[in-house]
């Protein structure tokens, strides 16, 4: 008998080569994001990036949906009970997570964020505890444990110490807030796609593309807020254009679609083996881009929160197993 299992090394070269650009993408995301958080205001500059994602993604929606069909057909349109639901995904994964990634990235090193957002596995399995209903256990306490002495390494001995100690800790303090804020989105539409059984369900596609659009309606007042308090100064230079059309076409359309191809040519685990890059890939564009310091302290810290996560997420599908084995 011939198993169905993906083999990590599936799909040809080309597919990996466009999850290893992904990973590179997402590590170069933080040096964006610092570049522009720190030439706008926080609030204004989230909103640019999703006035320029939502339009791309609905167009890739639509796209998406008519291909998997083979007709043209009405887009999916979240109602009653899901409307509130994909909201909460919004206020989480868009209006709070890029809120609270602006405010942190224009307070810390990009090296330094791309390695403490490493620890969000384990806070998306923490969180799954009280959204679904979880079980804790000693191993995944365990592994919060690991991680978090990581993240307290690097932020304590990080070696980018040209930003003042209490501005580094605000930043960094941000940044494990939004890395929370997006493992609660998480298992928000974990939570959608277990209940919604139907063949009208939504896609994960589309619940990304509707919370980036519920996001960007709530990210408004407080963009506005930042245009009248902050006049010319909220408007982006041409560098900063560049690096805010970067953060929304390449690091999140693109990359969202090539890491989705990559789930479908390979499977979801080996796909997920290439996020694990994506610290590197910070660590390295700090350091060519914005000239930041790289030391012992981000590997050691890294390493700590990748065990930690793993152990966490050990845990964590351990109960998801034994609850799929119940009749």
């Amino acid at each position: 008998m011939v198993s169905s299992a993906k083999s990590f090394f599936d799909g040809g070269i080309l597919i990996h080569l466009k999850l290893l650009l992904v990973a590179a993408s997402w590590g170069l995301a933080w040096v964006a994001g610092r570049e522009i958080a720190t030439s706008l205001p926080e609030a204004i500059a989230a909103w640019y990036r999703y006035a320029i994602t939502v339009p791309l993604l609905f167009i890739w929606l639509y796209a998406k949906e008519r291909k998997d069909r083979g007709k043209i057909v009405p887009l999916f349109v979240p109602q009653g009970e899901m409307f509130w639901k994909i909201t909460w995904v919004a206020f989480f994964s868009t209006f709070l997570y890029q809120l609270l990634f602006m405010y942190g990235i224009s307070r810390t090193a990009a090296g330094d964020a791309s390695v403490i957002i490493t620890f969000n596995p384990a806070f998306t399995a923490l969180i799954a505890i009280p959204l679904l209903n979880r079980r804790i256990s000693p191993t995944l306490i365990s592994g919060l444990i690991i991680g978090l002495i990581g993240v307290i390494i690097v932020t304590g001995w990080s070696p980018n110490d040209d930003i003042p100690l209490r501005t580094r800790l605000v930043g960094d303090f941000l940044i494990m807030c939004a890395a929370a804020s997006w493992a609660v989105s998480t298992n928000l539409i974990k939570g959608i796609l277990e209940d919604e059984k139907s063949q009208d369900a939504p896609s994960p596609l589309a619940i990304v593309t509707w919370s980036s659009f519920f996001g960007l309606i709530l990210l408004t007042p407080l963009a506005s807020f930042d245009f009248i308090a902050h006049g010319s100064d909220s408007i982006p230079d041409n560098t900063s254009w560049l690096w805010i059309f970067y953060l929304a076409a390449i690091s999140t359309v693109l990359a969202y679609a090539w890491f989705a191809d990559g789930v479908h040519e390979i499977g979801a685990t080996a796909a997920a083996t290439y996020v694990y890059l994506v610290p590197f890939f910070g660590i390295l564009s700090g350091w060519l881009i914005l000239e930041e310091s790289v030391g012992w302290s981000l590997f050691l810290g890294l390493a700590l929160i990748l065990i930690g996560v793993k152990v966490s997420q050990e845990a964590s599908n351990e109960y998801e197993n034994s609850e799929s084995t119940k009749v």
